[in-house]
């Protein structure tokens, strides 16, 4: 037998013994011997349960339960509660559609986008490319060096 087999007997309310397959199954497999001991467990539970008597209501308890739900109507407690949940709603739907708009009208690359060193290079003037280089002190172009050219 496999899990699924097994999980359909266990779940199976009817069965309270399982297959000499089944159980041979739940002993090697841990997940469905889980399953196994926490549905003897549930149904231990419930046989228990219906033993014991119900509960009776206590004297007055039906008039307290009615007073209670005056009280709360009265106090338009029910109105609260739509209006508290409605506001919610309403503040996680704008949340949502402030993120949905900002995802379509931000690229994909960043909010801003800056220049980067390739835009800076393309960026100088001719003064500023026959500068001497601080570093090595000759007077290259920092487009030639950078790509690999030498000026000939």
């Amino acid at each position: 037998m496999n899990c699924k087999e097994v999980r359909d007997v266990v779940i199976d309310l009817g069965a309270s013994e399982l297959s000499r397959e089944a159980r041979e199954h739940v002993a090697r497999c841990a997940d469905c011997g889980r399953l196994w001991r926490d549905a003897r467990l549930l149904r231990a539970g419930f046989r228990v349960m219906a033993e014991e008597a119900v509960p009776e209501a206590s004297v007055g308890f039906a008039a307290r339960l009615l007073r209670r739900l005056q009280e709360w109507e009265e106090t338009g407690g029910r109105s609260e509660f739509f209006e508290t949940v409605g506001r919610r709603f309403v503040y996680a739907t704008l949340a949502l559609t402030l993120v949905l708009l900002l995802s379509l009208v931000l690229p994909a690359y960043g909010p801003v986008r800056g220049f980067t060193g390739t835009d800076f290079l393309g960026m100088q003037t001719e003064n500023q490319a026959i500068l001497p280089d601080l570093i090595g002190g000759d007077f290259l172009d920092s487009h030639e060096v950078i790509s690999g050219r030498l000026p000939e």
